[in-house]
């Protein structure tokens, strides 16, 4: 068996959870490596971690830029195949290491696998699952109708051939809570070949002192990555091009961050884009104020205010 599985863990000032989650990697015995780049935390995780190092694992701590480049630090040192990288307060199942380098000895083809995940709380509990559903470049880039619809991929549940990195590129330091979104999108347009799992590989730890509760700053740097990818012309079919273009500008002009300054009214602003229509919330709601306009007019007829259609 190709391995071991080698994952970077980024982290700064993470007492509270690392200890738990390198006892989740270390569970997975011989067949995965970690290398800890911490960012110069001020608390005692250097001290957590040092115990449960063990030969071909690494602690490295320095002062860097962010969560970003602390990965790209890591990933250009660690070696490894096949790499991934999981977050100081998340933890990984016993059996994923064995899994994921099987399944890629198994299909040489593949450059990238995911699972599926579970939802814990601060106290470990399982809160649900979560299943990724993504396959191609048109459903990477499908900002609206995937991500936002709960087929996103979950970070801690994807693993890749390091040559896979080396083609698509570090992680683009120039975003700090969705970079790993960008990252996704140029493994498609570098001709990533995907594959899922059907197993819970890791489980995705939620609680207030995350940065994933920055949900907004997300999703604006998830916007910029989307516009930034269409207006480079990737290899997408025209009609969902045009489609997933309307639906962001539509969904720029419905959050206030659109470069339309007078923010006129929905009607006024439709009749100057009306290829918001590919759009299927525009569509839903020109339908649904339709539907209020019927509706009122019924209301007045039966109360005598409108005179009968003849």
């Amino acid at each position: 068996m190709s391995g071991p599985l080698t994952l970077a863990v980024p982290v700064f000032n993470g007492e509270r959870f690392l200890g738990e989650t390198l006892a989740s990697l270390n569970a997975n015995g011989s067949q995965l490596r970690w290398w800890l780049q911490d960012g110069g935390s001020k608390d005692r995780t250097l001290e957590i971690a040092a115990p449960f190092a063990r030969d071909g694992d690494s602690v490295t701590s320095e002062s860097d830029q962010g969560q970003t480049d602390a990965l790209n630090r890591a990933f250009s040192r660690m070696g490894g195949d096949v790499v991934g990288f999981i977050n100081g307060d998340d933890l990984l199942l016993p059996d994923t290491a064995r899994r994921v380098l099987e399944f890629f000895d198994d299909h040489p083809e593949i450059d990238l696998v995911y699972g599926e995940i579970e939802w814990i709380d601060e106290h470990g509990t399982v809160t649900g699952r979560h299943e990724g559903r993504i396959n191609s470049l048109e459903e990477a880039l499908d900002l609206y109708g995937v991500w936002w619809k709960e087929r996103q991929w979950v970070q801690p549940e994807v693993f890749f051939r390091r040559s896979l990195w080396e083609r698509a590129g570090p992680f683009n330091t120039r975003y700090e809570l969705a970079f790993d979104y960008d990252f996704w999108i140029r493994c498609f347009r570098v001709g990533a070949r995907v594959a899922r799992l059907p197993h819970v590989l890791s489980r995705f730890r939620l609680h207030a002192a995350q940065k994933s509760v920055a949900a907004e700053r997300a999703a604006d740097e998830m916007r910029d990555i989307l516009r930034t990818h269409l207006d480079s012309h990737p290899s997408i079919t025209v009609a969902a091009r045009w489609r997933i273009a309307a639906e962001l500008n539509y969904d720029l002009y419905q959050s206030g961050k659109s470069n339309d300054p007078s923010r006129s009214s929905f009607f006024s602003a439709l009749l100057r884009h009306p290829d918001w229509l590919l759009a299927p919330p525009v569509r839903n709601r020109l339908w649904a104020a339709l539907h209020r306009r019927t509706r009122g007019k019924l209301v007045a007829r039966r109360q005598g205010d409108l005179p009968s259609p003849k």
